[in-house]
């Protein structure tokens, strides 16, 4: 383990893993009775496990009684938020509560005397800023975490163990912030790691014991909030190391990962909608944000072919709000609108002929003025391709 890490030890990298134990009803929405016999007896350990948490830290010992948190919740008092968070503890432990008990003791001091409350709050370093985006909540509350990897300087990101820590729980504290700890609500995050423009350098120690010390401190202190994590632009030569660390994992863990290829945005979009992936990825979210909130459709045209995609019904005079692209390389495209009642479609917007879109452009939007009823179409064109299909994505809403 990595010594000195905000004055905490992490757990040895040869912490036994469990037997795998049913778990579906240790949530709080299907909560079954012996699980809520577990919970009931965890919670009665509280006082003995904030007395062992004040005794081992002198900053968990300045907190008000009665006031220690996990997550901004308030574990010593029950409630929904903190039986949910106890219920994670246990789950993490496989319900066995002295584990749990002492997991929870643990997370505490760590939180204490790493001020994570404060972290949380905190500005990162230059050399941290622009690799993570937190882009929204997917389709079932979950929020996303996008990190790219590929414009990192590994010196100085890498270079010191403890800096790198700080700054990835900064980034997981930040996220978790959008979970509610509401009965039924989301519990776990949803995660995309970018490997485009990832070198062998990432196989150096620095990058190593960053990883290995970020991992546990996860693991140990942040239980049960990892939800899927998609591997995007997944290298070749990375995969045989990375199918070796998954074979010591836990099979729970293992069937959370999606290991995806180089530019595979058709199946990285099942996982996540493009309007919650960045710009630089081949999705919709912009900096600034669109003013768009519709969800979006992918069409995918096979080469020299032509796809449309009706995406919006038009009620009346109105302004119509669209925005579009190509994933990769090029396409034509038109933006048609169709009245009620006629076959004759006209023009909203086009590419010239001969003249494509490209994937660097981004996203091409727009707004039109509709005099009457009638529904948008978006029309794309693979003409100039003689194999590849193109992943192409848009969306369109009337103006508020």
């Amino acid at each position: 383990a990595e010594p000195g890490l905000c004055s905490v030890a992490l757990p040895s990298a040869g912490r036994s893993s469990p037997a795998m134990v049913d778990l579906s009803h240790c949530y709080l929405h299907t909560l079954g009775d012996a699980e809520a016999a577990k919970l009931a007896d965890l919670r009665g350990r509280m006082p003995d496990i904030v007395a062992k948490a004040r005794a081992a830290s002198t900053d968990a010992a300045a907190v008000e009684p009665g006031g220690q948190t996990l997550w901004g919740v308030r574990v010593e008092e029950q409630s929904d938020a903190s039986d949910i968070l106890l219920l994670k503890y246990l789950r993490a432990e496989e319900l066995d509560v002295d584990k749990a008990a002492a997991r929870v003791t643990a997370t505490l001091v760590f939180r204490a005397d790493c001020k994570i409350d404060e972290l949380a709050k905190a500005e990162l370093p230059q050399a941290f800023q622009g690799h993570d985006f937190i882009t929204g909540l997917d389709a079932d509350g979950r929020p996303v975490m996008i990190s790219r990897f590929g414009g990192m300087n590994i010196e100085q990101v890498f270079g010191d163990t403890e800096a790198f820590v700080r700054y990835r729980a900064k980034v997981m504290e930040n996220t978790i912030a959008l979970l509610k700890f509401e009965k039924g609500s989301a519990e776990v995050l949803t995660q995309v790691h970018d490997y485009s423009g990832v070198l062998t350098s990432m196989y150096k120690s620095d990058v190593k014991n960053g990883v290995g010390a970020i991992s546990k401190v996860f693991a140990e202190h942040y239980p049960e909030f990892k939800g899927k994590t998609v591997f995007v632009n997944f290298p070749a030569v990375f995969s045989k190391p990375f199918q070796a660390l998954a074979s010591l994992l836990p099979e729970r863990t293992r069937k959370k990962f999606v290991i995806l290829g180089q530019d595979d945005h058709e199946a990285m979009f099942q996982h996540v909608s493009p309007e919650l992936v960045p710009v630089g990825l081949g999705g919709l979210l912009q900096e600034p944000r669109s003013t768009l909130t519709s969800k979006s459709h992918m069409a995918i045209p096979r080469a020299r072919d032509v796809v449309d995609v009706s995406v919006l019904e038009v009620p009346g005079p109105a302004t119509v709000l669209w925005e579009l692209r190509v994933c990769t390389l090029e396409v034509g495209y038109e933006v048609l609108f169709v009245a009620d009642g006629s076959a004759e479609e006209e023009v909203v917007a086009k590419s010239d002929q001969g003249v494509y879109l490209k994937a660097e452009e981004g996203v091409r939007s727009g707004q039109w003025t509709a005099k009457g009823a009638g529904k948008i179409l978006f029309r794309f064109r693979n003409e100039a391709a003689w194999f590849k299909r193109r992943v192409c994505i848009c969306r369109a809403e009337l103006a508020q």
